[in-house]
């Protein structure tokens, strides 16, 4: 339960941060970075539980810090492709 509960505290530091870091680029990022980050985060801890090891060992968070900066890298994709669509038109 507690990985769990680290998984959206870690998510959601890391897309706070990435929304930050977005917002001049997409607007929409400062509510979809954190989203995807608790999203990449519970994944990475739902996997983590699946396959590994029992228990809360280093692999989980950092496996929780990627998968929520995958997370946010996504809304970074997705917020470039949308404006180069708007210019396009």
């Amino acid at each position: 339960m507690i990985n769990y509960i680290l998984a959206v505290v870690i998510g959601a530091v890391i897309g706070v941060i990435g929304g930050f870091v977005l917002r001049g680029k997409n607007p929409n990022a400062m509510w979809m970075a954190p989203v995807a980050g608790v999203v990449g985060g519970v994944v990475a801890s739902v996997l983590a539980s699946l396959f590994g090891d029992p228990g809360y060992g280093w692999q989980e968070p950092l496996a929780q810090i990627v998968f929520a900066a995958a997370g946010v890298g996504v809304v970074a994709f997705l917020g470039s492709r949308q404006k180069a669509e708007a210019a396009a038109k």
